[in-house]
């Protein structure tokens, strides 16, 4: 558990570091930067994602269940982008991944990144909503992280909790960022 946890926590500020540090260019003129997505979902994998067939197949199989996103295969990761404010099926991304049947291949870790705001209900629990959308997520938010209110819009970057489970998923906040 102690191993999981580990990489785990190494793995999410990995990919936070891709998220939110650009690269820097010395030479020449810079090439124009792709926009950013509206949403991302990045889902770490550990097991057989070198060979082609199983590249095409994992890639299948989160296109399956995206509802339109984009998905990028990496050496331990799919990455599903979504380029405009929709709907995002994270359970349906999430559980075709979590439950496939490729002999070596499983999903360790699911790390969510939206626009959107976030907001206090009146029964006093914290709330993520995507922007355009309406579509919103229960939300822990550390007291260290920025609680943006009156609807300011940020980004989110957040762990994904309960996709183990069959019931609601909770988003764990990492990192906050005010899109202002």
């Amino acid at each position: 558990m102690i191993r999981l946890r580990l990489a785990r926590s190494v793995w999410i500020g990995a990919i936070a570091a891709i998220v939110s540090i650009a690269p820097i260019s010395t030479a020449g003129p810079r090439a124009p930067e792709a926009p950013t997505p509206f949403a991302r979902v990045y889902l770490a994998l550990r097991g057989c994602t070198s060979c082609s067939h199983c590249r095409t197949t994992i890639r299948q199989m989160a296109r399956a269940g995206s509802n339109g996103g984009q998905a990028r295969v990496s050496s331990d990761a799919v990455q599903v982008r979504y380029m405009k404010p929709r709907l995002v099926p994270l359970r349906d991304v999430i559980g075709r991944l979590a439950e496939n049947r490729l002999h070596d291949l499983t999903l360790i870790d699911v790390l969510f990144e939206a626009e959107g705001t976030i907001a206090t209900t009146s029964a006093g629990s914290t709330t993520f909503t995507l922007k355009g959308t309406g579509q919103s997520f229960p939300l822990n938010l550390a007291p260290s992280l920025p609680r943006p209110g009156g609807g300011t819009p940020v980004r989110l970057i957040a762990a994904v909790e309960g996709w183990r489970e069959k019931g609601s998923l909770t988003l764990v906040a990492r990192q906050v960022h005010s899109t202002t």
